[in-house]
């Protein structure tokens, strides 16, 4: 196959099932050339996501290193960014349900933990925020997968604005208790239920980590056991904030609940879909 022009891989990749063959072919001719080109539409022509051939995604305000056996970020998960953000008065506007979020009234240097980080791209953007509207900040960015550990290293080294803030370690969250003192925690964690598991595209089922997707037959395994490890490891003050998917807001706001935590919230998406839930230790 020798990939001539747009037009041909626009064809190649219609014929092949891709949704958006426009998108695709643009962005991997803007990328690619040569033989490069080629095989980059092999690939994507067989299904594999476009950030695994490319080896980053945009998110936020940062380009993310990328690659295969760690979740690829989703524009989705944005939103767990800036609710975090206006938690900490750090978000320049509050657009949607994120406006539901009310500060922390925290001042001076913000402690914080991203949980089932993944390329660490929600640690990362949120650290990176903080340090632009002149705060300090220092957080940790925790996993269990070899791969995601190193791409988040990586990501830490070339995204952060500010050196030295940000530490990866490997955690067990099901297993291990965390350390205290956060003023907050967020985490997008697996949440794809068994059943959800069978049903999922080929990009994501094919390709994607299933570490980072599956979560049991209710897809709720995870929140069972940060929301009791994050009561216990925040301040007075804090919060955890948490991304689930768009049929388990109810489900996640009662485990939230039951641990103990006040003013419980959850905030669609900019599709409209319930994405981020927030607890808050203190009544306000």
């Amino acid at each position: 196959m020798t990939a001539g022009n747009r037009s041909e891989i626009e064809q190649i990749l219609r014929e092949a099932g891709d949704c958006e063959p426009e998108l695709d072919s643009r962005i991997l001719t803007e990328e690619l050339d040569g033989e490069a080109l080629d095989e980059a539409v092999r690939r994507r022509a067989s299904g594999e996501p476009l950030a695994y051939i490319l080896g980053h995604r945009h998110f936020y305000r940062e380009d993310y290193k990328v690659r295969p056996g760690v979740l690829i970020p989703r524009a989705d998960s944005e939103v767990l960014v800036e609710a975090g953000l206006q938690y900490l008065g750090c978000l320049e506007m509050a657009l949607g349900d994120v406006s539901k979020i009310t500060s922390s009234g925290v001042s001076g240097a913000v402690r914080f933990a991203d949980l089932c980080t993944g390329t660490g791209c929600i640690g990362i953007s949120l650290a990176n925020e903080v340090i632009r509207h002149g705060r300090d900040i220092s957080g940790v960015l925790t996993d269990i997968s070899d791969t995601a550990l190193k791409t988040a290293e990586e990501n830490v080294t070339d995204c952060s604005v500010k050196q030295g803030i940000l530490q990866v370690i490997r955690h067990d969250i099901l297993t291990v208790d965390l350390t205290g003192g956060y003023d907050l925690i967020v985490s997008n964690p697996p949440y794809v239920t068994d059943a959800e598991m069978k049903q999922l595209d080929r990009e994501v089922s094919g390709y994607e980590p299933h570490l980072a997707l599956e979560a049991g037959e209710d897809g709720l395994r995870f929140y069972k056991t940060i929301f009791p490890r994050a009561y216990n490891a925040l301040t007075d003050r804090g919060a955890v904030m948490v991304e689930h998917g768009c049929l388990q807001g109810e489900q996640v706001r009662r485990l939230c609940e039951e641990t103990g935590f006040k003013r419980i919230i959850t905030l669609k998406d900019y599709g409209g879909n319930d994405r981020v839930t927030a607890g808050f230790k203190d009544a306000g």
